[in-house]
């Protein structure tokens, strides 16, 4: 009999893998069927609620393959609805883990909806590359990106595609689109850096907030992080080579200083080496510090 009673207490548990089950292969109809089964069953299921959201919102895909790409206001409101409601029925019905890679889809089909969409700042969420970058679709969001014209010079796509090229092709690939972002638009750059999960990245950011002050006034401060990597890393000085800083910026010609105190101390020029010191000096004292602490 306490067997038995095991298998009547199971019944709940086997409706909702079941019910998990339709969901995740895209199936609301099957999803709806079991769903009534568990609502007649077990009426006051935690379950019942999150599902029938996320039903809604798979009958919702189905109804839009008629009708081709959606606007852009179409779009913002299903970004809204994928952040909100269906992402906490995703773990509700699914679990954390299980709900992250199927929310990742859902990103990627919403992404794909949004690639007529051209890039405007007013709108930058709905665009494609956005969208395929919250599904971790890297290369995807890169090819994205380059559609834009002068994406380089642009924040929000310059980000998008630092954040793309880290992820997907590491960080060596992306330091020089990172510095460059740190240049155009600092505080935004900063605010990218959880993003990349890196903890690399993250003890050189800790050693560059020991010596300056990002987090004060408007965070121009993280300007000066490219020298600085420069600074504490030397070996970036490879992967950094290909990036263009501004000419008519402090933190921009410290980078250049830097840069080439390493190449002229590779080659032992030391008169032009105290040259540049001094040059590096006047840029910044806080850089000159911690250059001078590795010497």
């Amino acid at each position: 009999m306490q067997q038995l009673d095991i298998f009547d207490d199971s019944r709940d548990v086997a409706l909702r893998n079941d019910l998990a089950r339709a969901l995740l292969d895209g199936d609301p109809l099957a999803a709806r069927r079991i769903a009534d089964t568990l609502q007649a069953e077990f009426g006051a299921d935690p379950v019942l609620a999150p599902a029938a959201a996320l039903i809604e919102h798979q009958h919702w895909r189905q109804s839009l393959a008629a009708e081709g790409r959606l606007d852009v206001t179409a779009i913002l409101d299903a970004r809204h609805r994928l952040d909100g409601l269906v992402a906490a029925s995703a773990v509700a019905v699914f679990g954390a883990h299980e709900a992250l890679a199927w929310l990742a889809g859902q990103w990627r089909w919403l992404a794909g909806q949004a690639t007529g969409i051209g890039w405007h700042p007013a709108h930058a969420e709905a665009h494609a590359a956005a969208l395929y970058l919250r599904g971790q679709a890297w290369p995807q969001a890169t090819e994205a990106v380059v559609r834009i014209d002068s994406w380089r010079r642009i924040p929000a796509p310059l980000l998008w595609m630092t954040q793309a090229r880290w992820c997907g092709d590491g960080a060596d690939a992306a330091w020089p689109l990172l510095a460059e972002a740190f240049w155009l638009t600092p505080a935004r750059a900063a605010a990218l850096l959880p993003a990349l999960s890196d903890t690399c990245l993250d003890r050189l950011v800790a050693r560059f907030e020991e010596r300056f002050d990002p987090a004060a006034a408007s965070g121009a401060d993280w300007a000066w992080l490219p020298a600085f990597a420069l600074v504490d890393q030397p070996l970036l000085a490879g992967p950094l080579s290909p990036a263009t800083p501004p000419t008519q910026t402090a933190p921009g010609n410290a980078f250049t200083v830097v840069m080439a105190l390493l190449r002229l101390e590779r080659q032992g020029r030391h008169h032009e080496i105290v040259a540049h010191r001094a040059r590096l000096q006047a840029l910044s004292t806080t850089l000159f510090a911690a250059y001078m602490d590795t010497r």
